[in-house]
């Protein structure tokens, strides 16, 4: 019995594949590097940096927008005016994600998440914090082999 347990537990091992911890996203060279990229993201975010988030996008970065919040379709320029406008207006920022799902396919990855967006603002009573959550969706191209936002910022 104890030999058929045995067994059990090595055929379950060798069949089982390396995931990112506290994701079900297999542990690969492609997937770290998307995440590499995401997390560097986050980082600049958080230091209200649109020079530092910009170099991570494409030059030919394009988003549809969110019409239902109030939110235009944007390319690289727009996304540039956005970025520095909106940073401008915050005194503090924090970004916590959650990652949902990452689809690697060629030159291409998709990266699902839930995010939670803390940000205070300054107002004549002082500084304000203010909190949005919601799904959202980063997609990525490499580019000369190095992984950049194509749209979701």
């Amino acid at each position: 019995m104890r030999l058929g347990v045995a067994l059990a537990c090595l055929i379950g091992a060798a069949c089982s594949h390396a995931t990112l911890p506290g994701t079900n996203i297999r542990d690969t060279a492609q997937n770290r590097a998307v995440l590499d990229v995401f997390g560097r993201f986050k980082l600049a975010l958080e230091a209200r940096d649109p020079t530092a988030i910009l170099a991570l996008a494409t030059p030919d970065y394009t988003d549809p927008g969110d019409p239902s919040r109030g939110i235009g379709p944007a390319d690289h320029g727009t996304l540039q005016d956005r970025l520095k406008g909106d940073l401008s207006k915050v005194t503090g920022l924090r970004l916590e994600a959650t990652i949902k799902d990452l689809e690697v396919k060629g030159e291409q990855a998709r990266l699902d998440y839930f995010q939670v967006l803390r940000y205070a603002v300054a107002t004549p009573s002082g500084e304000k914090w203010k909190s949005e959550s919601d799904d959202a969706r980063m997609r990525f191209v490499r580019l000369n082999g190095e992984w950049k936002i194509a749209s979701g910022l």
